[in-house]
């Protein structure tokens, strides 16, 4: 019975599948990223694979399900004026989310480079799609617009969400 047991849990950590979950970032000129991996979260039993960047795309490679371990990672030290999700939901913060990375984000666009130190991306889920979830503490929500403010190393940035479910606009500030 024991070795029965053994070879179920291999069977379940083996099937489980790494997907390629990538968010953009978009603005009225390129777009170039990069993300500086400080640490990350993920739900427990989830395979890691790591964090890449290819142009204006931040790639997560790692398993997706849903955890509130996870959220309630992503949403330490931080309040509901601080995140801001891509494809709108009604939650203020995410309850649960499949992975979140930690780190510090650069972008260059518009002929100047911006790194947001501390910052946060996760991914979670609602209907039918799964949506993105950014904040820092340098960053504060204005209320009903939609649009987050960064304070970043090189100036401010303005992060405005657009409906779309692994998009962001970028606009200096």
């Amino acid at each position: 019975m024991r070795v029965m047991s053994v070879l179920l849990s291999l069977c379940v950590v083996a099937s489980a599948e790494v997907k390629n979950n990538w968010m953009y970032f978009e603005s009225n000129a390129s777009v170039v990223a990069n993300f500086s991996l400080g640490y990350y979260a993920v739900t427990k039993g989830e395979k890691w694979e790591g964090v890449s960047v290819d142009g204006n795309g931040v790639l997560v490679r790692c398993g997706n399900k849903k955890s509130a371990e996870v959220a309630a990672e992503f949403v330490d030290g931080i309040d509901v004026v601080n995140v801001i999700v891509t494809q709108h939901g009604i939650e203020p913060l995410p309850h649960e989310l499949h992975f979140a990375v930690f780190g510090n984000l650069t972008l260059t666009t518009n002929q100047k480079t911006y790194t947001c130190t501390n910052f946060r991306m996760g991914q979670g889920h609602f209907t039918d799609y799964d949506n993105w979830w950014l904040g820092s503490t340098k960053c504060e929500v204005t209320p009903t617009t939609h649009k987050m403010t960064c304070v970043c190393d090189g100036g401010k940035l303005e992060f405005h969400s657009e409906d779309k479910k692994d998009k962001i606009v970028v606009l200096p500030a």
